[in-house]
């Protein structure tokens, strides 16, 4: 044969090799993704057995967990002036007003009574933080930890206060920032936490806020400021019954808690919170 035939045959040598190569990696390419298909329905199918069991346990504490209401009552209208020898129980002058920058550091308080009911068959603990106080002989102490019988028990705190003094200066930086449509920089805020001592149970905690704008300026003197009687009680800002975060978990002495269920099974991803290749050991 002459060099030119062999040519051709070594191309077509050449040509048909390459074909069964691009043959072998169009089948790897389509076995990978039925790989990788079958992998992505075995991680859902994991995630969604996890989920049913986080589901699970969350419902059986939530049916054992402590009934503990928390609500604002006596939000005092008109506030009461400051004093430094005990709890707050006097107004000022109606009509007063105080002339800036001369009577700025005047302090008013913010002011609302707590009660923390167990309407539950057995005791809660609870604890405060933040500016939650309790009367004490006419005084103001800090609220410290306790336990709560249940309702049959007396199951009730009422002597519980949510309470801060501000400075007319502060008061009336809460009436320009309403005013501009801003959030109000001065507020009370306070923090409940109740459980009822169980290792696999909840916490419950509430955050607690007050803030208004009890002061206003004369618009027709310059550096005057009120008590906003036009507004009253409607300066006030709060939630009645405040929302609480509850917590899950496994094992309360040793921090672990119950993760959050994911149900979001598109992406493949499991819960964050958990061990990509191990389920929760749950309750």
């Amino acid at each position: 044969m002459s060099e030119t035939v062999w040519v051709a045959i070594g191309s077509l040598g050449t040509a048909a090799a390459f074909c069964v190569i691009a043959y072998q990696s169009a089948l790897m390419r389509k076995t990978v993704k039925v790989s990788q298909d079958a992998l992505q329905v075995a991680q859902n199918a994991l995630v969604a057995s996890e989920t049913v069991a986080i589901d699970a346990a969350r419902t059986r504490l939530d049916a054992e967990a402590p009934v503990v209401n928390v609500r604002f009552t006596e939000v005092e209208w008109p506030p009461y002036a400051w004093t430094p020898s005990g709890m707050p129980v006097g107004h000022w002058p109606n009509g007063h007003e105080w002339h800036f920058p001369e009577k700025e550091n005047d302090r008013i308080v913010l002011q609302a009574r707590v009660v923390v009911e167990n309407q539950g068959d057995r005791y809660v603990n609870v604890e405060y933080d933040g500016d939650l106080v309790k009367e004490v002989e006419r005084r103001d102490r800090p609220a410290t930890p306790h336990a709560l019988w249940p309702r049959s028990g007396n199951g009730v705190n009422s002597n519980l206060f949510l309470q801060k003094e501000f400075t007319i200066k502060e008061l009336s930086e809460n009436y320009e920032a309403r005013q501009a449509g801003r959030q109000l920089p001065h507020r009370v805020t306070g923090t409940i936490t109740v459980h009822d001592s169980r290792d696999n149970g909840v916490t419950d905690t509430w955050e607690l806020e007050l803030t208004g704008c009890p002061v206003r300026p004369i618009e027709s003197r310059a550096g005057i400021w009120v008590i906003d009687t036009d507004t009253g009680s409607d300066a006030w800002e709060y939630v009645s019954h405040p929302p609480y975060e509850r917590t899950y978990w496994i094992s309360r002495r040793r921090g672990h808690r119950l993760p959050d269920p994911a149900y979001d099974l598109g992406n493949g991803s499991s819960n964050p919170s958990l061990p990509p290749s191990s389920p929760p050991q749950l309750p």
